[in-house]
């Protein structure tokens, strides 16, 4: 789990995904639980690991490492790739 993904060059905690998370959700996205299909660990997207690089983010399962899912921006447009991700959940207040 310790090598990233090729072309990525930050590796840093779920956190750091919030800004495009915000603008693809329209909300804060961080406090979601999310669960890995892989290994069943749940926990809040904050908690993954993301890698970031200029086109978007990947976030990883903490637990296992697997993709959960991967959010691009090419060409003015968005791109969701879930992987792992086998349910988000978030309150529908603010």
């Amino acid at each position: 789990m310790d090598a990233a993904h090729p072309g990525h060059r930050t590796r840093v905690d779920g956190n750091a995904a919030g800004g495009i998370l915000l603008e693809v959700f329209g909300r804060d996205m961080t406090s979601a639980r999310a669960a890995c299909a892989h290994c069943d660990r749940e926990a809040e997207l904050a908690d993954a690991i993301a890698e970031l690089d200029p086109a978007g983010v990947i976030l990883l399962c903490r637990g296992c490492g697997r993709t959960l899912l991967t959010c691009l921006r090419v060409d003015g447009r968005y791109s969701l790739d879930v992987g792992a991700l086998s349910r988000l959940e978030w309150s529908s207040d603010g």
